[in-house]
């Protein structure tokens, strides 16, 4: 077995690839924004740009890398190669990622939904070491989730499963970026904080929020509306609350759901600490059936930024096993 992997995380707005050993470090990263909210041509050069970088950045050669995967911010089908369709990037649909990448890096892929990948790395490397039955939550850019069964990555038939963010929680709500209504993307993501912003600033409110709207609605992003909140903004305080009960409500149907011994929570909005905890605290003591809300431990995510990166080698390990 070869002692290394390289893992790539496309997310929203950044890309972050690394090389993973089998204990699950990092020996070298690269990072990169050029793609940030680009149509998918401009995704994948960044992602043969970071894979390249990192090669020649790092003193390896094939020789020593067991393989490559590429984890997605978007509903994918790993099995197939596709990514379906992505609410954090435009114009994706049925595209054939997995072998597209192959083709420019020369070498296989393997491709997975992102949030399954950072379960997969706090499954075996982080906060849900010791534990078999585990999900991961990421509140960012998206509102991600990935399951681990019986100690395995559970993908369903059509590697398309664990895709809380478009459970409709309000029937007739907002739109989603998925063209339904009332998702819970739809308020408890980065996507929905923007939303909920511009809805605030129509409406004539007094915000600091309006300094980092666009005539093209371009997003306004969390750690702005953050930052706003902590400077005393009642808009962005507000948002941050209605965002973070609604974290707090797809909790809730994670356990209901899954039944996990635990749920490791990340991802960027989650970095406010209690001004985001306490609200989703109360989404989740509201909204989940009384008696199982004892059945899980809650957790917050050990290996953070990193989490993506390192399972995708982690999913390269196991395939290898």
């Amino acid at each position: 077995m070869k002692p290394y992997a390289v893992g790539i995380d496309v997310g929203g707005s950044k890309i972050a690839a690394g090389i993973v050993n089998r204990d699950g470090e990092l020996t070298t990263c690269y990072k990169t924004y050029a793609h940030s909210e680009k149509e998918p041509h401009f995704v994948i050069d960044a992602i043969e740009e970071a894979y390249f970088s990192l090669m020649n950045g790092c003193g390896l050669n094939s020789d020593d890398i067991e393989g490559v995967c590429v984890g997605f911010g978007g509903t994918v089908n790993g099995p197939e190669g596709l990514v379906l369709i992505s609410s954090n990037l435009p114009a994706w649909h049925k595209m054939p990622l997995r072998d597209t990448v192959a083709k420019r890096i020369g070498r296989p892929v393997i491709l997975e939904n992102d949030s399954n990948l950072c379960a997969l790395g706090e499954y075996h490397y982080g906060a849900g070491r010791g534990s078999r039955n585990m999900c991961y939550a990421t509140f960012s850019t998206g509102y991600g989730l990935g399951i681990i069964i019986d100690g395995k990555l559970y993908v369903g038939s059509t590697g398309t499963a664990g895709e809380i963010a478009h459970i409709v929680v309000d029937v007739g709500g907002p739109p989603c970026t998925c063209g339904k209504n009332g998702c819970l993307m739809a308020y408890a993501s980065g996507v929905g904080i923007s939303r909920m912003a511009y809805d605030h600033i129509d409406a004539g409110e007094d915000t600091l929020l309006t300094a980092f709207s666009t005539p093209d609605r371009k997003r306004i992003h969390g750690k702005d509306i953050m930052e706003a909140a902590l400077n005393g903004d009642h808009v962005a305080n507000e948002i941050i609350q209605v965002t973070s009960y609604y974290f707090g409500v797809g909790l809730s149907i994670i356990a209901q759901i899954v039944n996990p011994e635990l749920i490791v929570y990340g991802g960027g909005l989650s970095r406010l600490g209690d001004l985001v905890m306490a609200p989703a605290m109360q989404g989740l003591r509201e909204s989940i059936q009384p008696e199982l809300l004892d059945s899980f431990e809650l957790k917050p995510w050990q290996l953070g930024d990193d989490s993506g990166v390192i399972g995708a080698g982690a999913r390269v390990f196991v395939d290898t096993q």
